[in-house]
């Protein structure tokens, strides 16, 4: 902000003098009026001003993602940590590793044993009822 404040103030301090003579051949030449010059100069200064602040925000969002990128690795290796443990406990326990999702997925679930049990009920009533007939 200082730099852009120093060029405006030597803009205007300096002497201009390209608006008090003319060169020969203006083929080759831009003409501005001093309103005109003046507005490039100002609009010349507002994208300055814009670009350092882009410049700043880029440089916020770097800082910001370098920062989760590390917060991210390093939660990364607390859960390798972490599974690391798991596992190890899992051997002393166990023996091996077991995968808890395979476990729940082979054995028999709530429904399954409590449908296994009505059936077992009903066979035995039926036999009672069969050797009742039979007796």
């Amino acid at each position: 902000m200082a730099y852009i404040e120093q060029e405006k103030e030597k803009i205007i301090s300096e002497d201009d003098w390209r608006g008090y003579f003319m060169p020969r051949d203006l083929k080759n030449s831009v003409i501005f009026t001093r309103t005109q010059l003046l507005q490039l100069i100002n609009r010349k200064r507002v994208l300055e001003e814009e670009q350092f602040g882009l410049q700043k925000a880029f440089r916020e969002f770097r800082r910001e993602f370098t920062q989760q990128r590390r917060e991210i690795k390093e939660n990364e290796k607390k859960r390798a940590a972490a599974e690391r443990e798991y596992n190890e406990r899992q051997m002393l326990r166990f023996g091996n590793l077991v995968d808890l999702d395979n476990l729940e997925v082979s054995g028999p679930s709530g429904v399954v044993i409590e449908l296994q049990q009505k059936f077992a009920k009903t066979e035995k009533r039926c036999i009672k009822m069969i050797e009742e007939a039979e007796a």
